[in-house]
């Protein structure tokens, strides 16, 4: 610009000027396409970053999910995977901008050292105090987003807490006290946003208005060296144009630099919650004497050969369920349930019955690989599992909790949950857990919503459509927590049949007080007994 103004306006050729503002405007292209094609990379890199990050929260929930569960309630975990992760996809996305503004600065600053010393001094002036309005915000900005998303997760937490437990306080006058609560959390989001808005709007102003100060200072300057012939009319509204585009860097670089610092606390919540480790090492029970047996279908003592400790064992794809000596953790204290003997082969039915708080669920949960033990082992086909990799032994299981997941969707959406299954194979799964009958009846029949939660079924619909999602898979061993607690007898009988004639192979271990299950149990143990083998109940 200052060859055009004085090569070319100055001294009356407007052919020059015209070749220089040609070059202007081809420089402009070039940039404009550079951050195009840069910011349509980035993009593509944050979306790809959101999904990376969301499916790694949600492999360390699944493989961890005792501990996650202990350190983050469900509403702080969705704080993290939504607004966590989109803070740091947001942050990769404006990489781009990062490239633009450092190459100005780095670009305008020694071009404009060249045109006078008098602005080389305003310039030299106005660097430190942008450095020093760097040192003086971004912590304080940091601690008060720490103290934002401590509070989202805190909303997030009482939003779950009202949502979950609203009908079952309602009838004992406990609404209020959790619309309270709600409305503490977010009266604390508030306050914490506003003081980080104050804190943000003088970041904002602040490091900006520096190199504007230096505009009006440089004016000054500039025009006595114009007036003195130190300098010429075009170098003057080059410096302008520079401080100007110095200006903006700038004022990209503080966004930036606290959209960064964002992702910073972002990237440390979404850490804390990868960095969960799962627990693999299996502790042994210590056995002062001989172990009683009292029945029969014992498991062997496990094996002493030696294993290398890096590499996963391979589990057969059939094979007998031994539980040896295993003890749960129960109750808030983590009390040890006693040690438990058992075998499931292809084809049983063994039931587990006990009083509530005996570890029946508990127990259920370690060998669905989802808890650690307090002792003990679980071997399936003769390979103990704690060797052996948690995504191998969940290919080979099915496990229906006590209290099933009903994801928003429709059915189909329910029972699939993400595997590449057919209609006739969602079919038999339905059909195997007894809820075709009500699937048929529904509006849209698979593709009907069922609702948040489920909130459109009954709770003996919801265990059935937790059956199907479980043995849609065809598995080897198949973990009941008491499923069929809502379901009428009738109903249960139909699906016991269909469970035991087309899943012959598979091993069922079944939590139930019902006398249905356990008259067709090949075995019942009773969590009575200090230590109880698995018994024919006669």
């Amino acid at each position: 610009m200052q060859r055009a103004v004085d090569d070319g306006l100055d001294a009356g050729e407007p052919g020059r000027a015209a070749g220089w503002a040609a070059a202007v405007v081809a420089t402009a292209l070039v940039v404009l396409v550079g951050g195009l094609l840069g910011e349509r990379l980035t993009r593509h890199a944050a979306n790809a970053t959101a999904q990376d990050l969301r499916e790694r929260l949600l492999d360390r929930a699944g493989a961890a999910d005792g501990a996650v569960a202990a350190r983050f309630d469900r509403g702080d975990l969705a704080s993290r995977a939504e607004r966590d992760v989109a803070a740091v996809a947001d942050w990769v996305d404006k990489l781009t901008y990062w490239t633009l503004a450092i190459g100005t600065i780095l670009v305008v600053v020694p071009a404009m050292a060249t045109l006078h010393p008098r602005l080389l001094v305003v310039t030299a002036v106005m660097a430190p105090l942008v450095v020093l309005t760097q040192l003086i915000f971004p912590s304080r900005y940091g601690a008060a987003a720490e103290r934002v998303a401590g509070a989202h997760a805190q909303r997030a937490g009482a939003v779950e807490e009202l949502l979950s437990a609203l009908g079952a306080v309602r009838g004992l006058g406990g609404t209020g006290r959790l619309v309270r609560r709600h409305a503490d959390a977010s009266a604390e989001v508030s306050r914490q946003t506003l003081a980080l808005a104050r804190i943000a709007a003088w970041w904002a102003a602040v490091p900006p208005s520096v190199p504007r100060l230096a505009i009006a200072a440089g004016l000054a300057a500039g025009g006595l060296a114009v007036l003195d012939g130190d300098l010429s009319i075009g170098g003057l509204i080059a410096y302008t144009s520079w401080m100007t585009m110095l200006t903006i860097a700038l004022s990209f670089l503080v966004l930036l630099v606290s959209n960064r610092r964002d992702a910073e606390v972002s990237g440390t919540r979404i850490a804390a919650v990868l960095d969960v480790e799962v627990e693999v090492d299996v502790p042994r029970p210590v056995r002062e004497g001989p172990h009683p047996t009292g029945g029969h279908r014992q498991p062997p003592e496990p094996s002493g050969n030696a294993h290398p400790p890096d590499v996963p064992s391979v589990l057969p794809d059939r094979g007998e369920l031994w539980l040896i000596d295993l003890s749960a953790r129960t109750g808030a204290d983590g009390a040890p349930t006693p040690p438990l003997r058992l075998t499931a082969a292809p084809g049983e039915l063994v039931v587990l019955r006990g009083p509530v708080g005996s570890g029946k669920s508990s127990l259920l949960r370690v060998v669905a690989g989802l808890d650690a033990p307090a002792a003990g082992t679980v071997c399936f086909g003769g390979v103990d599992l704690a060797l052996a990799g948690r995504e191998e032994w969940w290919a080979r299981l099915g496990y229906v909790p006590q209290r099933p997941l009903v994801l928003t969707g429709t059915v189909l959406d329910n029972v699939r949950l993400g595997r590449d299954a057919g209609d006739d194979e969602v079919a038999w799964a339905c059909a195997v857990a007894g809820a075709d009958g009500f699937v048929g009846e529904l509006p849209g029949g698979y593709e009907t919503a069922v609702g948040e939660r489920g909130t459109t079924l009954s709770g003996g619909q919801v265990q059935r459509l937790a059956l199907a999602r479980a043995v849609l898979g065809r598995p080897k061993v198949l973990l009941l927590d008491d499923v069929t607690s809502a379901i009428d007898v009738v109903t249960e009988r139909a699906i016991l049949d269909r469970l035991r004639a087309d899943l012959p192979e598979t091993a069922i271990v079944a939590v139930s007080h019902r006398s249905q299950i356990r008259e067709r149990a090949d075995r019942v143990v009773d969590l009575l007994e200090p230590v109880t083998a698995g018994r024919a109940d006669g």
